[in-house]
């Protein structure tokens, strides 16, 4: 065939999709390895536009990586510093301030920052240390955003080919082996490559037929851009920074928030069984129209706006997309890693589809730069750990969502979910607000940005010189009220496997280490509660556990297995009841005054 039509090459890395997802990874990737040959395969031309116009704080740590944050905070983008909710028929608001967590009322600067742990640990020595994290989202105009992340990527050394579409994705032995394309203008050619990332968003060409749809988070958006809207929420009265309105209204919800200066966003979510009885009889703009005018906080601010024509595709003044919330029944596999929607999409409620794609792209760029530099690895289980990282903020977002549609419309229970679902100790004072606040940041199922206390020490090794008197048991469940006459129930399977997290030296390496693992996806919200750092030979001590076991039986198994290894009796003991102690807050296991009848 000739040349022109049919090309064939090379490449370390082909990225499918130059979107949040594949952008981040790309020019991490690049960064961290500018010798690797990477290539992007994006089908649109840019710019070009995506609904999806809102980052929050744990995004930062990304934009930080990709030296696009300063950009993005002076000028670039609109500062968010929260979220305001109307819920439920009283139509009293509560204001989700991202500042206030750490007390500092309305102050706001570029080096606005507060301590976060979880999401990014910081040393994995034996005195734990918070990172840092500024504490402020964006509102951004997805066309700018998008390509600004693809520029980076360019800079980077990443090779962007924009108007190319991938048809088919190869395999040799069942591991993807490369890709065949076609650009815009026709000409067609395959890549080889020992590895692929999946960021062709909902298109999902890796994970399509793969993918688990939850039935009850089916909704619609239909959404519209308008000029000449008064701003909701200002900071102080000046146009610095601004929150995320949202507000109920019979048949669903509104959003509402500026992505410019004289731009505003402005969706209506509805559930698809609503939706087809709505639009009967009316035409899109109608029924949307119709919707924004039921919302009484919003309806005078669009008195004298326009609604543009020149925003979405195809000069449309109202556009609808299908919000049905899925996820790949596996992000990973033999070459290749999913990445961005493409691996999971969550209900747009809680503003995670932008940061997901960034923080997805991250790790898969750690991962896959770590895989490439630590031979002495099991790549399978460092992407394994990808995949159980993703899983698990990906179904945090899913469980609060789940709630926000099921609680009746309940302010009140929302906060009081919130606050169970991000507390680790019950003595902690948090406000209800304040809950809230950090569950709409994304530090959840468990605080992540509020304190050494919250998210206790990490599990010392059993190797000399541990100090185990540093593990914080001011907990729900101190050591000492574990009983050896309980019994340990396990509420799913659970097992020991590796986790990893970015090296805070930003090195593009992830440090690793070993924590228990669900892989049940009812109970995955749970994966990032209270990190742990479990020494990998308590791995059958964990088997143990899959099955009701009395406490005292399970520290003596224990001791039997590790003290001839050479270990400590009492330190075994200590080290087995942390362990108990640690299965239990996670929620992963029970325990009961019982006995097991034999």
């Amino acid at each position: 065939m000739p040349e022109h039509q049919q090309q064939l090459q090379y490449r370390d890395c082909v990225v499918i999709g130059g979107g949040p997802a594949g952008s981040a990874f790309a020019g991490i990737a690049a960064k961290h390895a500018p010798e690797a040959s990477i290539v992007v395969l994006e089908k649109a031309r840019f710019p070009r536009w995506r609904i999806g116009e809102s980052t929050i704080p744990v995004a930062n740590t990304v934009l930080r990586e990709l030296g696009v944050y300063d950009e993005l905070y002076n000028g670039g983008a609109i500062k968010k510093v929260g979220i305001t909710f109307v819920w439920g028929a009283d139509r009293v608001p509560w204001n989700a301030d991202y500042l206030k967590i750490a007390g500092d009322g309305e102050q706001l600067g570029p080096d606005r920052t507060i301590d976060v742990l979880g999401q990014d640990l910081s040393s994995f020595s034996d005195r734990f240390e918070p990172s840092t994290m500024p504490f402020v989202g964006f509102n951004v105009e997805r066309s700018r955003f998008d390509q600004m992340l693809l520029e980076r990527a360019r800079q980077f050394g990443v090779e962007c080919r924009e108007g190319v579409t991938v048809t088919e994705i190869l395999r040799e032995n069942g591991a993807v082996c490369g890709v065949r394309y076609r650009d815009d203008q026709g000409v067609e050619g395959t890549i080889a490559t020992s590895f692929v990332l999946d960021a062709s968003g909902l298109s999902a060409l890796l994970t399509r037929g793969q993918r688990v749809r939850d039935p009850e988070m089916n909704n619609f958006a239909v959404y519209g851009y308008f000029s000449g809207a008064e701003w909701k929420s200002t900071l102080s009265g000046s146009r610095a920074a601004t929150t995320i309105f949202i507000g109920s209204v019979p048949l669903g919800w509104i959003w509402y928030f500026p992505i410019g200066a004289d731009l505003m966003s402005v969706g209506f979510v509805t559930h698809r069984r609503h939706f087809r009885d709505a639009l009967a009889g009316r035409d899109l703009e109608q029924l949307y129209r119709e919707a924004l005018e039921s919302c009484p906080e919003i309806r005078d601010l669009l008195r004298h706006a326009t609604l543009r024509d020149d925003i979405l595709p195809q000069q449309k003044r109202v556009g609808v997309t299908q919000d049905w919330s899925s996820w790949a029944e596996s992000a990973v596999g033999e070459g290749w890693a999913a990445a961005g929607d493409a691996a999971v999409f969550v209900d747009p409620i809680l503003s995670s589809g932008v940061t997901l794609a960034l923080q997805s792209g991250y790790r898969a760029a750690y991962t896959w730069l770590t895989a490439r530099r630590r031979p002495d690895l099991d790549a399978r289980q460092l992407w394994q750990a990808y995949g159980d990282y993703l899983r698990g903020e990906a179904f945090s977002f899913l469980q609060l969502a789940r709630f926000f549609y099921g609680n009746n419309r309940s302010a009140e229970s929302w906060w009081w979910e919130a606050q169970r679902l991000l507390h680790t100790r019950g003595r902690l004072e948090l406000a209800p607000l304040q809950a809230f606040t950090l569950a709409t940041a994304g530090f959840f199922p468990v605080p992540r940005a509020i304190g050494l206390e919250v998210v206790a020490p990490l599990v010392g090794k059993l190797a000399a010189g541990a100090d185990f008197s540093r593990i914080n048991d001011d907990t729900a469940l101190p050591v000492e009220q574990i009983a050896l006459t309980q019994t340990l129930v396990p509420i799913g399977a659970f097992e020991l496997a590796m986790r990893t997290e970015p090296n805070p030296k930003g090195d593009g390496l992830l440090a690793i280490y070993y924590d228990l693992i669900c892989r049940d996806a009812e109970l995955a919200h749970r994966i990032a509660a209270l990190p742990s750092r479990i020494p990998p030979e308590l791995e059958p001590v964990v088997r143990w556990m899959q099955a009701p076991i009395l406490v005292s039986e399970l520290v003596e198994r224990a001791v039997t297995l590790l003290v001839t290894q050479g270990r400590p009796e009492e330190r075994v003991r200590q080290v087995c009841l942390e362990l108990v102690r640690r299965a239990v807050i996670k929620g992963l296991a029970r325990l009961e005054n019982r006995q097991l009848e034999r």
